[in-house]
């Protein structure tokens, strides 16, 4: 049955069945695992710990029960990967249970790159080896980009998108690659071979590797994104606007002259809200007007910002998109956004004062304050 990912916590994703289907695999992969003591080990302290410190607590319980020679165990885990159970496809996180499988081999294998490397390419399928291969990249940089220079035409598409993921230099929940934040050209020249991949698994992989370098290096990312954009298909253009998403929010001019969109907007605006006051849990509606100003088409990135209360009672923004639009001479549009306040798990409110800003091309054209207050109580 697929997992109410609306109550399970991701933590819960490496839970007691985790630890059995783990524990299955090994002992068909080695049938002198001790299986049982393994799943009594794993499941000590385990309701306790967060996601990350539970993939850790695992593949301890494997460096402990599996031999002490790293070959040899090492070939029982890629063994295991061969029992482990297809899974169902609805299940998004149902792939958690093989992160400690896969990731023991960052862990244990960094001095035997050559045996480790052809590992994480035959199990990046069951999840994903995106961490477990960053520990390679950090002590033996130049030995492993040669490597995943060999994967580029690999069938499984997994093991390209690996390539790309692997090497993004601020991956989300993965160790920092300073080397490539410092000189990202190693990793740009993997991707200009995966640019025009197939898959579009791998693609969305290589924008989310342009976003990420663009934190660092803005102009190069921009210039990469005008070559690409030069006879671009169509899964090429959307692949270059997801990898500038963060360049054309901040109003970049080369990423926005990349894409088209104009870089200084001749527009007049006007910005209004639904109320001075909103109470927790409440929409807040906006309403933005612009008319053309300019004597030829605008093509308009507009978005908003909205300047949240933070605890200590400084603001921090927040942007949201809303509309690209073709703008003709004279032409007036109105466009209308509305936006709950309330408490989701990435972000908790506060109350107080609160702003809106409307956004074209990454630049202010007017704030609107309002205050947000507590939760109305219901009348009895």
């Amino acid at each position: 049955m697929p997992r109410d990912e609306t109550k399970t916590l991701f933590k819960d994703s490496i839970d007691r069945k985790a630890i059995n289907q783990l524990a299955s695999a090994l002992s068909l992969a080695w049938p002198e695992f001790p299986e049982d003591l393994f799943v009594k080990a794993s499941n000590r302290g385990l309701k306790k710990l967060e996601l990350k410190d539970r993939v850790r607590h695992l593949m301890a319980q494997m460096t402990r029960f599996l031999p002490p020679q790293y070959p040899e165990a090492l070939d029982i885990v890629v063994k295991a990967g061969s029992h482990w159970p297809a899974g169902d496809p609805s299940d998004s996180l149902g792939g958690f249970a093989a992160w400690p499988l896969i990731d023991w081999i960052g862990a244990e294998g960094v001095d035997h790159p050559v045996l480790s490397l052809q590992a994480l390419r035959k199990l990046t399928s069951l999840f994903t080896a995106e961490f477990a291969i960053r520990p390679f990249f950090l002590e033996h940089t130049q030995s492993t980009l040669e490597e995943l220079h060999h994967w580029i035409d690999d069938e499984n598409h997994h093991v390209r998108r690996l390539i790309s993921e692997g090497s993004r230099p601020r991956l989300p929940w993965g160790q920092q690659l300073p080397m490539f934040i410092a000189n990202p050209e190693p990793v740009l020249e993997l991707l200009e071979q995966l640019k025009d991949d197939e898959s579009e698994y791998v693609r969305r992989s290589v924008a989310n590797n342009l976003n990420d370098i663009a934190k660092d290096h803005p102009d190069l990312v921009a210039d990469v994104a005008a070559q690409w954009m030069d006879g671009a298909s169509e899964n090429r253009q959307r692949l270059v606007k997801h990898g500038l998403r963060t360049l054309i929010k901040k109003g970049h001019p080369k990423a926005l002259a990349a894409l088209g969109y104009e870089v200084a907007p001749q527009v007049k605006t006007s910005l209004s809200i639904s109320s001075k006051q909103l109470h927790m849990g409440q929409y807040l509606h906006m309403k933005a007007k612009l008319k053309s100003q300019g004597t030829r088409t605008q093509k308009l990135v507009v978005d908003y910002a909205v300047h949240y209360q933070k605890a200590n009672g400084s603001l921090s923004a927040k942007v949201f998109k809303w509309k690209v639009l073709d703008l003709e001479p004279g032409q007036e549009i109105i466009l209308e956004k509305k936006q709950q306040f309330a408490h989701r798990s990435v972000r908790k409110l506060y109350l107080g004062k609160h702003v809106v800003e409307l956004l074209v091309a990454g630049q202010g054209y007017g704030k609107k304050a309002f205050d947000l207050a507590g939760k109305i109580k219901p009348q009895r």
